[in-house]
């Protein structure tokens, strides 16, 4: 599918297909509004999704609670969509949402629209262009993008149309970040150490929650960011040095380890902050009920707040530096051997790729899927055949 066609396609059945329960067209930006305070109606969201995503075993059953389980939102999945088929099946068999048969045919029928496919990022903005250009709210899964064009792209397309926009780590909306921000004003931190356990996963699809754990924590004013490691596809081990921008105490540095802090093995994330030596650490544990509510819920419930209010939690600027902070933690290892790099000097149409094959029934990739509806896209790390999950 050509990208005119499917301007084509999402033109026409943006022009004729309008949500009963929409607002009208001069706060096109809340497609979605309560009859009353003691309505039960829920916020009807599509997802775009791959198996490299939350989707299916954590956000689907938290938005479409299978039976026995409680209600913890008020946003239901009713459409859903994915390169492939049997992705979508089985979405649509745990969760009943409805399959549609491309990727724009959520379009003027749902309130707001998630992308969540690990293995599809080089094509996110692709797949977010339609229901940005509707105006629908928009929650693009981590790491949003890999270039900065890509991520001015939707942007702007979020600008001009009024389309509400997030892109987030769950980790940025944990209790602990307002325990930060509660104890020490952000324009007085003066350096910081943070870890980032991993997950037991590698710095491209796990590093940027330590990343972006410091950035809800300790502000933006990013100048220079560095990464430096062995081998960014193992588990932990690397480090990120960013650069801050004078906030009237002088430039200041920050250090983010891909690992757990020394004598806290418990901890998901944690920082110490100067001045003061603050130390905040985010403990695992509490089971599924416990990690819900302490770690997936915080951040959906900011996306249904975004969806239901037409908000912002961040600024467009704010999701361009925090996506700089990572493509240029890539940039360094990729391209300068660990050397620092100054975010206002990466080049725009410089791209990570896809550093992953994709793995469904038949061995099929799910890039070259990806590729025969958009064409391939362009990036440092090619894909290259593999006989197992991505290590």
């Amino acid at each position: 599918m050509s990208e005119n066609t499917t301007r084509r396609r999402f033109l026409k059945i943006g022009s004729s297909m309008v949500l009963v329960t929409s607002a009208s067209p001069t706060n096109a930006k809340v497609l979605f509004k309560r009859s009353s305070p003691a309505s039960k109606e829920l916020i009807e969201v599509g997802i775009i999704m791959g198996i490299g995503g939350h989707s299916d075993a954590i956000w689907g059953r938290l938005l479409n609670p299978p039976e026995g389980q409680m209600r913890r939102t008020g946003m239901v999945f009713t459409k859903v969509w994915s390169v492939d088929r049997e992705t979508a099946e089985l979405f649509n068999h745990h969760y009943g949402a409805e399959i549609v048969d491309n990727f724009d045919d959520m379009v003027g029928k749902v309130h707001g629209v998630f992308v969540d496919d690990l293995d599809a990022v080089a094509y996110n903005h692709k797949l977010a262009q339609p229901y940005l250009e509707a105006g629908i709210p928009t929650f693009v899964n981590r790491p949003f993008t890999d270039s900065m064009h890509k991520a001015h792209d939707m942007v702007e397309r979020s600008r001009k149309n009024d389309a509400p926009l997030m892109t987030a780590s769950s980790w940025e909306h944990l209790v602990e970040v307002n325990s930060v921000k509660r104890l020490i004003d952000q324009q007085d931190i003066t350096g910081y150490e943070a870890w980032n356990s991993c997950g037991g996963a590698d710095f491209y699809s796990h590093g940027l929650h330590g990343l972006w754990w410091a950035y809800a924590t300790v502000g933006g004013g990013i100048h220079a960011v560095s990464h430096q490691t062995e081998n960014w596809r193992a588990t932990c081990g690397g480090v990120t040095h960013v650069v801050y921008k004078d906030r009237g105490k002088g430039p200041f540095i920050g250090k983010i380890n891909e690992g757990q802090m020394p004598d806290e093995p418990s901890h998901g994330c944690a920082i110490n902050i100067q001045p003061g030596n603050l130390k905040i650490l985010k403990y695992g544990g509490g089971g599924s009920w416990g990690g819900d509510y302490f770690q997936w819920l915080p951040m959906i419930q900011r996306v249904q707040w975004m969806f239901e209010t037409g908000g912002m939690y961040q600024t467009h600027e704010e999701i361009l530096e925090k996506t700089a902070m990572f493509i240029s933690a890539f940039y360094s290892i990729l391209e300068l051997d660990g050397k620092m790099v100054e975010i206002d000097t990466l080049p725009g149409d410089w791209a990570i790729g896809s550093p992953y094959r994709g793995y469904i029934k038949k061995e099929r990739d799910m890039i070259d899927l990806y590729a025969q509806y958009f064409g391939r896209e362009k990036g440092k790390l090619i894909p290259v055949p593999i006989t197992g999950p991505p290590q």
